[in-house]
C-alpha cells in the first residue's frame, strides 16, 4: 500500500495535467520532492497503475511520431473526490518529528565531553550548510508553494541548530 504522501503527489500532479508516468517521474525529480518524501522511481510507475485499478485515474495508450507507445493518466473524479479526502485526512494528522540523529543527543552523556561536543558541533554544522543549500535552491522555485515549503525546510534546519547550540551550553557549559 502506498503511503498518503505518494498518493497526494501523484493525484495532485494528474491534476495539473494528464502524463505518463515517467513524465511524472520526472516533475517530482524536478521539483526535488524525493529531499522530503521518499517516493522512488519504481514506486511512482507502481502506485500510478494501482491508482489506475482502483478507478481514481484513467490510462490511455498513446503514439507520438517514432516513439513507443505510451500510456498518458488523467485523475477521474473517484480521484478528484481522494485527493479531497487525503489532502484534509493528512492536514489534520497531528504533528510529528523525526530527526535521525535524535538516538546520538538521547546517548550523548554516555561519551567523553570533546566527544560530545564534536559531535554535537557536526550536527550543528549540517543542518547550517544544509539551510544555505536550501536557500540557494528557493529562488529556482517558480511555484509558491515550493518555495514556502523550502523556506520551511530552511527555517527548520536553523532551528535545529540553533536548539543544538543551546543544547550544547546547557549539558557542557560554555568552554
Amino acid at each position: 500500500m502506498a503511503s498518503t504522501s505518494i498518493e497526494i503527489m501523484i493525484l495532485g500532479a494528474l491534476i495539473e495535467r494528464p502524463m505518463s508516468a515517467y513524465e511524472m517521474d520526472k516533475v517530482l525529480e524536478e521539483r526535488n520532492i524525493r529531499r522530503w518524501i521518499r517516493i522512488s522511481s519504481p514506486s511512482v510507475y507502481r502506485n500510478v497503475i494501482r491508482l489506475c485499478e482502483e478507478g481514481y485515474t484513467e490510462g490511455t495508450l498513446v503514439k507520438e511520431g517514432e516513439m513507443p507507445e505510451k500510456t498518458v493518466y488523467t485523475i477521474t473524479d473517484k480521484g478528484r473526490e481522494r485527493f479531497a479526502v487525503l489532502m484534509e485526512e493528512t492536514a489534520a494528522l497531528p504533528a510529528r518529528v523525526d530527526f535521525g540523529f535524535l538516538p546520538v543527543l538521547a546517548n550523548i552523556s554516555l561519551v567523553d565531553e570533546k566527544t560530545g561536543r564534536a559531535l554535537i558541533d557536526e550536527l550543528i554544522e549540517t543542518h547550517r550548510a544544509t539551510a544555505e543549500r536550501v536557500d540557494g535552491l528557493i529562488p529556482s522555485y517558480d511555484r509558491l508553494e515550493a518555495r514556502a515549503t523550502m523556506e520551511l525546510c530552511s527555517a527548520t534546519y536553523r532551528l535545529v541548530a540553533e536548539h543544538l547550540e543551546h543544547f550544547k551550553k546547557d549539558l557542557y557549559g560554555t568552554p
